[in-house]
């Protein structure tokens, strides 16, 4: 009967130990994700919506600029053809580069995922370069913040995506304008849990590494 209770006690031990490991065995070094009250030291930011359902155009500059940038069909009305998207807000939401600044004079799209054949979420960014529009940045990914700076380009928040031996890696990444394109600051969330402070520099280069190996950037 010991012996039972004791092979018992001991397979209990063995499983706690087995959850430990794994719940310690991470990719990367990462806080629990903050509680709303404490004290975070960044800019206060603007959430930013992915809901085609409910997005608006709060003008006609927004189909035009669409239009003009050729990345829908400006000959229908309204389009439930994700490879023949027509030029409307179920299909993509158009934030100006700056504030203040036309659309048509430089912009950020946000494309919905199957979108002309492409299977995720595109994050574009467009400046006015004399006669045209030039591509300055692109993204495979989404804008989750805005955060306001004193240039009037904001810095913004984006959040890529990727597997890793059979895990889901969600990273949320801080960029900011400079010399005419988004760069990368860092790494701020892995997972929606914050990255060790300690672990901060070397964690965002890792992670930009990813972002360049696997053109979630361009």
């Amino acid at each position: 009967m010991r012996n039972k209770k004791l092979l018992w006690v001991i397979g209990i031990l063995f499983a706690l130990l087995v959850v430990l490991y794994f719940v310690n065995d991470s990719r990367y070094e990462i806080q629990e994700p903050q509680k709303k009250n404490e004290d975070i030291e960044k800019v206060e930011g603007i959430q930013v919506s992915t809901d085609f359902n409910t997005n608006t155009f709060a003008s006609k500059a927004e189909p035009k600029v669409l239009k003009d940038l050729k990345l829908c069909d400006s000959t229908v009305q309204w389009s439930d053809d994700l490879l023949r998207p027509s030029c409307t807000p179920n299909y993509f939401r158009v934030f100006p580069l700056k504030k203040g600044l036309d659309v048509a004079q430089g912009c950020m799209v946000l494309l919905k995922a199957g979108v002309n054949g492409f299977p995720v979420r595109r994050f574009v960014v467009y400046e006015r370069e004399g006669k045209q529009m030039v591509q300055a940045n692109g993204f495979i990914g989404y804008p989750i913040e805005f955060r306001p700076q004193a240039n009037h380009y904001d810095d913004v928040v984006i959040r890529f995506f990727e597997r890793f031996e059979g895990q889901k890696y969600f990273y949320n990444c801080l960029f900011t304008w400079k010399q005419n394109r988004y760069q990368y600051v860092r790494c701020e969330q892995i997972n929606d849990a914050n990255i060790k402070p300690e672990k901060q520099a070397e964690v965002s280069a890792e992670i930009l590494q990813i972002l360049n190996e696997k053109q979630l950037v361009f």
